[in-house]
């Protein structure tokens, strides 16, 4: 695996502990195949079972993009309801499906606890959900579930980008979650909202991606209707 991981030395926002943790060098991936909810399968190494970083000391968890981004009274909160009751376990290791398992579900906990913004959850539980997929896990359905509902709120209350995508990134991907989950009817609505986006023909991929998933959502849609 050296040839996929190096370590990075980090500094815990919360509790200053010092650690070291796994990055995937990217120079090493090679895609084997993309999904259309943009979950992208690599040859040799999945690299999201390293993107959660967690504190072993106090147990604070986040995304590289996320960890550093906490306030004082974040911090507070963290400390009352997580640190006292965490008992000390490194993640610093080759991570087996389990520790990559437990290392978004720690991420998505310590969002929630500390209130961060719905559309950085639901990229943990989207997360969550392709890792489940790899495994053909009945929760991955759970989790896509979890994501749009999250990705739905984020959409009509928060400002994008959400979840590292542009509107019409999302309403494309809000379409095809809601696809997955079996909900056609609801996914072509979304579909639509992309391809008539002022700025979708910035977006030649996603055009052609949401125009051949509104194509297969109405077929499944006619299907359960007759």
């Amino acid at each position: 695996m050296e040839k996929f991981l190096y370590d990075k030395e980090v500094e815990c926002p919360i509790c200053k502990n010092n650690f070291s943790t796994k990055k995937v060098r990217t120079r090493a991936l090679r895609v084997q195949k993309r999904d259309e909810d943009f979950c992208v399968t690599y040859k040799d190494i999945n690299p999201i079972y390293y993107h959660m970083w967690i504190c072993p000391e106090c147990g604070y968890s986040a995304s590289e993009s996320e960890f550093n981004n906490v306030s004082k009274e974040q911090k507070e909160v963290f400390d009352d309801r997580v640190r006292k009751r965490w008992k000390k376990r490194a993640f610093g290791s080759d991570r087996s499906f389990e520790e990559a398992e437990e290392s978004y579900k720690l991420a998505i906990l310590t969002g929630q606890i500390l209130k961060k913004s719905q559309g950085y959850i639901a990229s943990l539980c989207l997360k969550l959900a392709w890792l489940y997929r790899e495994q053909n896990h009945e929760k991955e359905r759970d989790f896509l579930k979890y994501a749009l509902s999250y990705f739905e709120d984020a959409y009509q209350n928060e400002r994008f980008p959400i979840g590292g995508l542009d509107e019409v990134s999302l309403a494309y991907l809000v379409g095809e979650l809601n696809r997955r989950v079996g909900d056609p009817k609801e996914s072509i609505s979304w579909y639509a909202k992309a391809l008539d986006h002022p700025d979708i023909k910035k977006h030649r991929q996603i055009q052609l991606k949401a125009r051949e998933q509104w194509r297969l959502a109405r077929e499944q849609h006619q299907k359960k209707v007759d």
